[in-house]
């Protein structure tokens, strides 16, 4: 499945604490894979039988070396779609694995994220807040001491663009508008019509789809651990060779 400008969300930010917001969370899935065989695992224990602790440290270096290889083959996957940099690809992708040793080495991928701010999808813009000099549009203030709206007549924010998909163009949305927020988040935003609780107009922001969503499907992100799994064994036994010609610590 791709996401594209029809799947872009429109949702109110949730306040944590203080300036502090938070944006929707997508979830989560996991893959269950096998990233050694039982012959590669008895044959590293065997090697490092004199070794404290060194299967572990082993199996520790060769499945950081595995992550980091799906972080990037990840990455790489989305950035064949989607027009978004790397940079804030990973600034909303938690790729974990977790692993359990016993006939063999099996790994536990999990993929998870939020939706990422339209704002931070390449093309948004404009690139800072700007106001529409040709108009003047009313803005709830507040409330007064005699418990009516405080309104002012105002310049809106400059129409924002923005787009999800390397094969379409910026859209206009024509009442949304670029804002930053007194945390220093700096999204695409539009008034819901709707006050906050401190009677002032209430935003949403518009996002984009998340990393697990952008992958595509399960059966991408099973493929993407697969391969990555793939480089397991030779990271294993590079660790291996390496922990007994005392190129790293053994302690």
């Amino acid at each position: 499945m791709m996401f594209g400008e029809k799947d872009i969300s429109r949702e109110a930010r949730v306040r944590v604490k203080g300036n502090q917001f938070q944006g929707p969370v997508s979830g989560s899935f996991g893959i269950q894979v096998t990233a050694a065989g039982a012959d590669a695992l008895e044959r590293a224990e065997g090697l490092l039988a004199g070794i404290p602790n060194g299967i572990e440290k082993a199996l520790n270096s060769a499945m950081s070396r595995a992550a980091a290889h799906l972080r990037t083959v990840s990455t790489r996957a989305v950035r064949e779609r989607y027009a978004i940099s790397a940079a804030n690809i990973r600034a909303e992708e938690l790729v974990t694995i977790a692993y359990t040793y016993q006939n063999g080495v099996q790994a536990y991928v999990s993929f998870a994220g939020d939706r990422i701010p339209l704002y931070r999808f390449d093309g948004a813009r404009p690139a800072q807040p700007a106001s529409d000099t040709s108009r003047l549009v009313p803005v709830m203030l507040g409330l007064g001491a005699d418990g009516e709206g405080k309104w002012r007549m105002v310049h809106p924010g400059a129409a924002a663009y923005g787009h999800v998909l390397k094969s379409t163009s910026p859209k206009r949305f024509p009442f949304a508008f670029v804002a930053k927020m007194g945390s220093g988040h700096t999204g695409i935003f539009e008034r819901t019509g709707g006050m906050t609780s401190g009677s002032k107009d209430e935003l949403e922001e518009l996002y984009g789809p998340s990393v697990p969503q952008m992958l595509g499907s399960r059966e991408v992100s099973e493929r993407l651990s697969e391969e990555a799994m793939e480089s397991f064994e030779k990271s294993l036994d590079q660790y291996v060779y390496a922990l007994l010609n005392g190129y790293v610590g053994v302690r």
